[in-house]
This record gives C-alpha cells, sequence and structure tokens, in this order.
C-alpha cells in the first residue's frame, strides 16, 4: 500500500511544489520541456528519465521511496509503504522504472482473447507463472486446444491457436511439472498435426490461414473467405515454428528438425522485401502467392524474438524498420490500426525485446520509452512493462536446460539494478545487474562464479544471482527514421473481354502490374491489356503511390487458353435435387452435397500427358440461400487417393443474384489447387468435411451448389 497526502489548498500547494523543486531542480525549470541530457527518451510531446517523466500536463519524479506527482495544479506525494513479502519487487538506480515495476497489481485469470498469448509470452508467464499456468491449461479440453471463435471467421480460415503454443512454452519453461508440460505439449501437436494434414501448403512450404483479428480489420476489400483461407502470414507462420520446437523440447522427435529449419528459412525467403529490408505481413493470391509490402510489427518482433528472423536478418529488420518519436508503428505502412492501445503496447513491448535481441541500443530506447510513457497512465502497459524490463534489462530468457541471464543495459540507465522474488521453477531467485551495455564480464551464483550465464532448470532454493556488465560488444545498427503513409486500398479492376483490364484507384495513377506473381512493369495508366499471352497467366494489379507505398494488390485475374481448360458437370457425375432449391425445375438440374447426399462427388478425367494443373470447383452457392450468417462451407479435393487441399467455398447469398440474369452464370469459384495428374484415367473426388474439434460446429449449414468441376492445364 501506499500512503498519499493530496495538497487541496493554495499555499500549501505552493509549499509542496517549493519541495518538489528542491528535490528535482531540472525537470520544472523549463515549463515541462527539459534538457535531454540524462534522458533515456525524448520527443516533443514528453520526455522519459530512468527516475523521472515529464511532459506538457504531468511530471511524475522519483526519490527514494518518495513519489512527487504534479498534473495542473493537482501536486501529490505519495510514500512508498513496503511491498509483500514473497512478491516481485525491483530496485536501484533508475526510480521511475522501478516504481512502475512495483506499482502493477497482481495478475487475475481473466478471458482469453487473442493477444492473451502475446501477453503471457511477454509478461505474465514470467511474473505470475501460476495464474498464467491456468489461463493456458484453460485452453485444453479433452487433450485438445479449445478454438476460440473471435472475428469474422472460423478454422481454416481465420487461427488464433497457433500462437497458444508461445504461451504454453514460456509457463512449461519456468515450472517443474512435467506433467503439465507433457499435456500442453501434447495438445499443441495435435493441433499443429492437424494443421499440417489440412493447411500446409506445400508449394510455399508455410502454413495458410490469418490469424484471429486480421480478418476484420487488415485484409482488402475485395477478400473473402476463401482468399483469407490461402494467405500465408509471417504471424501464423512464426507462431507455429515456435511451437514446433517447444513441442520437440517436450516430445522429442515429434518434429523434424530439419522440417522446423525448412519452415524457418521459407519465412525468411518467401516473406523478406529485399528492397525494404522488412518482412511482409503475409503471402496472399492463388495460384501465384504476392507478398504484400506491408510489415507486421508485432509480427516482425516475434520473428526476432524467437530467432526465427536468424541473427544478421534480426539487425536489418530492427535497423530497416521505420521508427518514429512514438516508438515502432503497428504496421508499415499504416493499416489504421492505432486505435488498437493493447496492440500499441504489445507491438513496442515486443519491438524492446527484438531490439535488445538485435544489440540495438537506439531502437531499444525509443521502444522501451514509448512504453514506460504508456506505463504512466495505463496499468496494462506497466504489466508488459514488468515482462519487457526482466527480458532485456535483466535479460531473462527461459529455455529448456535453464534460465539464460543476458542482460541488455542502455547507457543511459544506471549502473545497478536488482530484482527480487523472481520464481523459477523450484527456486526463488534475486537477480542483480551491474553495469552497462550486453558484455558480460562475471556471472555468479551466491557468489561462486561460472563460465556459463544461466542458472541450471535444476536449482532449488532461494539464491542470488549477479550479473557484472562490460559495456557493448557490437556497433548499435541504428534506426530508420522514415514517417509512414497510409497503405492505400487495392484497386479497382474490371475485365473488358479475357485479355483486357480497366483499373482505377481515388489514390493514385501509377499501378504495378503482376503477372503470375512477379512484378512486371509499372503503368501510368488505366488500360492494360495482356499480349502474347498463349499459356496460362494470372494477372493482378496494385496501387502505388508516388513510388512510396504500395499495398494489396487486386483479386488475381486468370487468363486460360480454351485449350487448356475441361469442365465436368456435377450433374453429369451425382444425383441432382434436394432441399435448398425449392423450385423444382432448378433442384433437377443441379447437384446438392450435405453430409447425407452427395457427400462425395468422383469425376473421372483422362490427360493426354499428365503433368501439372490447377483444379477448381464452380458452385452457385455455400451453405444454402436463407442464412446470411453462415459464411462458407468446406470440402476436401482428393486426387488418385491422396488429399490436395481444403476447398473454402463462402457464401454468395442474394445480393449475387440478378433476376435479370441466367442464375446458372452467376457463379463462384474456389481458389484453385495445384495438382499433378497422372497420364491416362485419374480419379479426383470433392467429399464433405467438418473439421474435428470445433465446437458448435453446424453440420447442417455446410451445404454446396456445386455446378462443374474446372481441371486447367499448367503450360
Amino acid at each position: 500500500m501506499t500512503v498519499t497526502d493530496k495538497i487541496g489548498t493554495a499555499a500549501a500547494r505552493s509549499m509542496l511544489f517549493a519541495a518538489a523543486v528542491a528535490i528535482m531542480p531540472v525537470l520544472w525549470s523549463c515549463g515541462g520541456r527539459t534538457d535531454i541530457e540524462g534522458a533515456l527518451f525524448v520527443c516533443d510531446e514528453y520526455t522519459v528519465y530512468p527516475d523521472s517523466f515529464v511532459s506538457a500536463s504531468l511530471t511524475l519524479a522519483v526519490r527514494g521511496d518518495t513519489v512527487v506527482k504534479m498534473s495542473g495544479d493537482d501536486v501529490s506525494i505519495e510514500i512508498g509503504a513496503g511491498h509483500d513479502a514473497g512478491g516481485l519487487l525491483m530496485e536501484g538506480s533508475d526510480g521511475l522504472i522501478s516504481t512502475l515495476f512495483n506499482s502493477v497489481p497482481p495478475m487475475e485469470a481473466g478471458v482469453y482473447d487473442r493477444f492473451t498469448p502475446y501477453e503471457i509470452y511477454i509478461a505474465d508467464g514470467l511474473t505470475d507463472v501460476e495464474t498464467a499456468s491456468a489461463t493456458v491449461d484453460s485452453r485444453i479440453a479433452g487433450g485438445e486446444v479449445v478454438e476460440i471463435a473471435s472475428g469474422q471467421y472460423r478454422w481454416p480460415v481465420a487461427m488464433s491457436d497457433a500462437g497458444w503454443g508461445m504461451a504454453a512454452a514460456t509457463v512449461s519453461l519456468m515450472t517443474d511439472d512435467a506433467g503439465s508440460a507433457r499435456l500442453r505439449a501434447t495438445a499443441l501437436k495435435r493441433l499443429i498435426d492437424c494443421d499440417l494434414k489440412y493447411v500446409f501448403d506445400r508449394d510455399a512450404g508455410l502454413f495458410a490461414g490469418v490469424p484471429s483479428g486480421m480478418d476484420m480489420c487488415q485484409l482488402p476489400e475485395w477478400s473473402n473467405a476463401a482468399d483469407a483461407a490461402v494467405m500465408m502470414t509471417l504471424e501464423g507462420n512464426v507462431a507455429r515454428v515456435a511451437g514446433m520446437r517447444y513441442v520437440n523440447d517436450v516430445l522429442p522427435g515429434s518434429y523434424s528438425e530439419d522440417f522446423i529449419d525448412d519452415v524457418a528459412g521459407n519465412i525468411r525467403k518467401r516473406l523478406w522485401i529485399p528492397n525494404l529490408g522488412m518482412l511482409s505481413q503475409t503471402l496472399y493470391q492463388r495460384p501465384y502467392a504476392v507478398a504484400v509490402t506491408a510489415a507486421d510489427n508485432l509480427a516482425q518482433g516475434l520473428a526476432v524474438a524467437t530467432g526465427c528472423a536468424g541473427d544478421a536478418m534480426s539487425r536489418r529488420i530492427v535497423s530497416n524498420t521505420p521508427m518514429n518519436e512514438n516508438g515502432v508503428q503497428l504496421t508499415y505502412p499504416d493499416q489504421g490500426l492505432s486505435h488498437d492501445g493493447r496492440r500499441e503496447a504489445l507491438t513496442a513491448s515486443m519491438w524492446a525485446i527484438a531490439s535488445a535481441r538485435a544489440g540495438n541500443s537506439e531502437a531499444w530506447a525509443l521502444s522501451y520509452g514509448n512504453l514506460v510513457a504508456l506505463s504512466v497512465s495505463d496499468g496494462y502497459a506497466a504489466r508488459l512493462l514488468q515482462g519487457v524490463t526482466l527480458r532485456t534489462v535483466f535479460g531473462i530468457e527461459p529455455c529448456v536446460d535453464g534460465l539464460r541471464v543476458r542482460p541488455f543495459v542502455h547507457e543511459a540507465l544506471g549502473d545497478y539494478r536488482k530484482i527480487s522474488g523472481l520464481r523459477y521453477r523450484n527456486s526463488e531467485l534475486t537477480v542483480t545487474v551491474r553495469g552497462r551495455g550486453d558484455v558480460v564480464s562475471t556471472f555468479s551464483i551466491d557468489g561462486e562464479v561460472t563460465a556459463e550465464a544461466k542458472v541450471p532448470a535444476d536449482i532449488k532454493g532461494k539464491h542470488d544471482i549477479e550479473v557484472v556488465l562490460s559495456g557493448s560488444g557490437n556497433a548499435s545498427g541504428g534506426v530508420n527514421t522514415a514517417q509512414s503513409g497510409a497503405m492505400p486500398q487495392a484497386p479497382e479492376v474490371k475485365t473488358e473481354g479475357a485479355r483486357t483490364f480497366t483499373v482505377s484507384s481515388q489514390e493514385s495513377g501509377q499501378f504495378i502490374v503482376y503477372l503470375n506473381g512477379a512484378v512486371t512493369e509499372l503503368i501510368e495508366r488505366n488500360h492494360y491489356e495482356l499480349y502474347n499471352a498463349a499459356p496460362v497467366t494470372s494477372v493482378s494489379f496494385e496501387t502505388d503511390v508516388s513510388n512510396e507505398y504500395t499495398g494489396y494488390a487486386s483479386k488475381n485475374y486468370m487468363y486460360i487458353p480454351e485449350k487448356d481448360s475441361v469442365s465436368i458437370l456435377c450433374s453429369r457425375v451425382a444425383p441432382t435435387g434436394g432441399r435448398v432449391l425449392a423450385k423444382k425445375e432448378l433442384s433437377s438440374k443441379y447437384v446438392e452435397s450435405t453430409r447425407y447426399k452427395n457427400a462425395r462427388i468422383s469425376f473421372e478425367y483422362g490427360s493426354p500427358t499428365g503433368g501439372s494443373y490447377y483444379i477448381r470447383l464452380r458452385y452457385l452457392d455455400g451453405l444454402g440461400v436463407v442464412n446470411k450468417n453462415r459464411q462458407y462451407a468446406l470440402r476436401i479435393l482428393n486426387v488418385n487417393g491422396d488429399m490436395a487441399g481444403i476447398m473454402v467455398l463462402p457464401q454468395r447469398g442474394p445480393e449475387k443474384w440478378s433476376v435479370a440474369e441466367d442464375w446458372a452464370s452467376m457463379h463462384g469459384r474456389t481458389e484453385p489447387i495445384a495438382v499433378e495428374l497422372d497420364r491416362g484415367r485419374n480419379v479426383i473426388s470433392i467429399d464433405y468435411f467438418a473439421p474435428e474439434g470445433i465446437a458448435g460446429f453446424d453440420h447442417d449449414s455446410n451445404t454446396v451448389i456445386p455446378v462443374a468441376l474446372e481441371l486447367i492445364r499448367k503450360s
């Protein structure tokens, strides 16, 4: 508890103000704007010192146990009155940071959402491992990870479950509970195995599907469930790499280390934007993936913090990604997420951890200073500040064989800090860090110097850890201070025949042309004609704003020569009729597929030469015609007995129909799936599919009205 003495009269305010000036003459001598000497972080709106915070509306200074706060005419003094025994407590040269650290109330177990895994990874898994463990374990039911239905879509389109593995790994590494760790790893393995079977894109070597939340605010306007389902995001793939490594730690041999390294390598290869020196937020489109030239900095920070990006790439990411006086942006270019306060605090936290790992002191100061500023008035940010301080300033990093201690202390900080009451497995640790930099001079446990800066996993009881630093080992790398503009909308594209397109945008008259997923040219006109396109060619367009910012490309258009396309009508191979189409003259012409009728529709195709094909399904609607809340149906494509992929069929609904047109012409198409066909006879089937482990899945809604199977020879 603290004892607060509030001063209510003008005379008392004057007396206190005089006392405060004596305590901190520099801070209040220039009307809220201070000299930057000794500051950790400075911007136009505020200045962060290791022992004080100053802005135009608030001054907060800390001297020992005394906190002086001035907001307008309101001045108060708070005197520290001790802390609960056994709780985390920080002390040292940096009074403001210690005060913010110690002011965070105990964590309460709450409702789990898409940000919770990050919160546990960054902070709660270190600061309150018991509560964090209970939160993690609440996600497991019947040995499986319980799906969270949030956002617009659900599995396999939007998935928040892979990130749960980061939280599970953190709490398991911090506790000595092998049974719980095994249960978590087993449940996570089931989840990843399911994703490997159904949503792993073997051509790209990455997992598809978007993280929960992205489907609401970060997708192009033209996208639907099918488009989102084939996206391969940085966040989702980094989380799975980290998850597979954790599973292997607990259940050795579950996944090939070469396979995990291959996925991490494909992240670095396929999501890397060389001219920007950043990792793309997502790969999207079929049959040829395009990388959006936008970075999700929470995901980038995670890639660096978990080692998925590699050391050299991590240094480039941190130094190349634009930062301004408010720290790293949520996305670059801006995608309109600045209203999301929790995401802002999480991004600042993850970027500070990433900056420390990359050895970039300037980027760390910007991120950490921004987080301190948020923590002054926001308890959520202060909770994250606890974790970031432990992970960077104290260098706490749990691993399978112990607790690594690799501090990263900025030169503006003091040369002494101590944390007590840190619970690690069967021990309680007091960790003292002396000096600045990131080079460990000596590391000792209870006064005994050891060669490696690591606390052994089998340590028991109370122990004192001391780390002495001797400066920085590497050049920092600096930061990119380029300002970010808004990410433009995807252009509107109209087709005027198989080869001719009209492109328009309210933001620019310049467009990048993609042919088969590769940048082909930059045009400054609204008309484009595809010349010399004898083979199958995919075409899409991207808005370019002043050669600085681009966004998502338009939806992909496929030019398909007539000789390379074959359609097999479903009515030729399956019984027509059903319940959805009320008019008998319609139902007698079309096929309905449910779990009871036409659950498998089989086709035979004789390929003259065999080889590479694309297969997609033309359909009138998914999920019936009466309920707009039913968003998509799922089917499995099988080729010659082997699963080729999932087909996601978004509901089209009445808004896609017109009485002025022939109903059969108003069809949709699934995203093309690349397959290899044998020369001669091939058996292709479209099978009813309902995912396991999805609570409340509505089988009756999983209805499709397929028209024809389309086979496109890849020339």
